[in-house]
């Protein structure tokens, strides 16, 4: 009778164990795996000892067993433990796990607003322009020329110019000096004649826009336009979108954004974490 019973313990702590190696496995990061690592293993190890100490009895065979028992349940917790602070001290973060439904970028803004609420919270040129300007998904490979060519009548409408005259002045500031700043990153402006006209406009290029051959494939493009007058805040938008690329995994959700909604929410996400001015 004991054989059976304890060969029925034994079976559940081999199901613990085994459900924790399945942990080990799916879990995101080290902490998580931890937890399968200490708990579920420690209960299935000690089950399959105390079923041994049941099935042989208080013998020999079932003293060591429970000596096992006693020294794993002191050492798996202990060396978790070490494990744990020493990753931790490494800089190691927790992975998310939340659910896929919870990681659109519409509910962190929201959720940041209401972090926000009853703070002060002042929008800047560049939040306003963020709300408004044209956002283009670009599905094929362009050279640079080309690509031009391509947004030229758009930023020509929100500037208020002649799309030709854009062209012409995006084509020579670029051969005045390169503005892919990164091998994925592009701020193409230009100077307009006229007074008080501003504007923007973001391109995701999947296939990316050939910029130079050290930039042949350029995928986040902010394009800047406006007239002498307005330099200040070329300045400024200059240093926003700095502060937004720069955000850690930026690029990463950058390329995951599914459509140009999202690719706003993102940016405009992005926006509000920039430090303000006091």
């Amino acid at each position: 009778m004991n054989e059976w019973i304890g060969i029925g313990i034994v079976t559940v702590g081999v199901i613990y164990d085994l459900l924790a190696c399945i942990g080990l496995i799916r879990m995101p990061d080290i902490y998580t795996r931890l937890q399968t690592a200490t708990k579920a293993v420690t209960m299935g190890t000690c089950l399959i000892l105390i079923g041994v100490t049941v099935y042989f009895g208080f013998n020999a065979a079932g003293a060591t067993a429970l000596l096992t028992m006693v020294f794993v349940l002191i050492t798996n917790p202990t060396a978790a433990h070490a494990i744990a602070r020493g990753a931790h001290s490494s800089g190691i973060r927790v992975e998310r796990i939340t659910a896929q439904g919870l990681l659109s970028r519409r509910v962190e803004s929201e959720l940041w607003d209401h972090i926000r609420a009853g703070k002060e919270y002042e929008k800047d040129h560049f939040d306003h322009m963020l709300e408004s300007c044209p956002i283009i998904d670009l599905e094929k490979h362009m050279g640079r020329q080309e690509f031009f060519a391509h947004i030229a009548p758009q930023i020509g409408d929100v500037l208020g110019a002649d799309p030709d005259l854009v062209e012409e002045r995006l084509i020579a500031r670029e051969r005045e000096a390169a503005t892919a700043l990164a091998p994925n990153f592009a701020i193409p402006h230009v100077v307009l004649p006229g007074e008080g006209a501003f504007g923007m406009m973001v391109v995701r290029a999947k296939d990316g826009v050939w910029f130079s051959k050290e930039c042949p494939t350029v995928q986040c493009i902010f394009i800047l336009g406006g007239t002498e007058d307005r330099w200040h805040l070329h300045l400024r938008s200059l240093a926003a979108i700095a502060q937004v690329v720069l955000m850690e995994d930026f690029y990463e959700q950058w390329m995951e954004a599914g459509n140009e909604q999202e690719l706003r929410e993102l940016l405009q996400w992005a926006a509000r974490q920039r430090p303000r001015e006091t």
